[in-house]
């Protein structure tokens, strides 16, 4: 099996990182600049966004995409329930609504901040996404009442989606007063094989530019 992934630092491109680590499968990485210039990327992605996939050749983007495919290919890891079984939907909807009502807001956020030309960037936007990140944070943080996961309460590929963006908010300061999805958000940062540490600069970086444009 050639598993070939194309990433940069701690972007969305980390989730798969993550997974393939867990599964503990070898895979080739083509990092950084490297990887946004790469052809092979615009071959994958209609966008030539990261990250782009290629299992065996058979191409795939988007990270919960590749990540859910990952856990599901390597069913002996135990990183996701079968198809057909109430913990699977329940997969399907937190990682549905994890990336539409939480890392949405965030990232049209980003956008506005550093990856638009100046000249289209909207800071009018940034306390109408917050509000809207925090209500689905809010929502979050009721559902991990009582529990370390999110599904069976186990470790799963579903952390490993969600708490990106929730480790995202959490490192913005946006989580204060949630205790549930703050300790979720500790919790992810402190498994072992976790890449996202790196979001602390990230976001400093993030919170300085906001702070500018207001």
């Amino acid at each position: 099996m050639t598993l070939k992934l194309y990433e940069f630092a701690v972007t969305r491109s980390a989730r798969v990182r993550w997974t393939l680590l867990e599964l503990g499968v070898p895979f080739e990485s083509v990092a950084g600049e490297e990887a946004f210039a790469h052809p092979d990327v615009a071959a994958i992605h209609p966008l030539a966004k990261l990250p782009a996939f290629r299992d065996n050749g058979r191409p795939l983007f988007e990270s919960a995409a590749i990540c859910t495919w990952l856990a599901d290919s390597h069913p002996d890891a135990e990183l996701i329930a079968p198809s057909g079984q109430w913990s699977r939907a329940l997969h399907e909807q937190w990682t549905s609504f994890t990336l539409s009502e939480i890392e949405a807001y965030l990232w049209h956020t980003a956008r506005n901040l550093f990856i638009l030309p100046e000249a289209e960037r909207l800071p009018v936007v940034f306390p109408q996404n917050e509000a809207a990140a925090k209500r689905g944070l809010a929502a979050l943080d009721a559902a991990l009442a009582g529990k370390d996961w999110l599904i069976d309460n186990r470790f799963s590929v579903t952390d490993i989606i969600a708490g990106f963006a929730v480790a995202w908010a959490y490192t913005l300061g946006m989580t204060e007063g949630m205790r549930n999805v703050s300790a979720y958000a500790e919790r992810i940062l402190a498994r072992p094989l976790c890449p996202y540490g790196a979001m602390k600069d990230v976001a400093a970086a993030e919170q300085a530019k906001a702070g500018a444009a207001s």
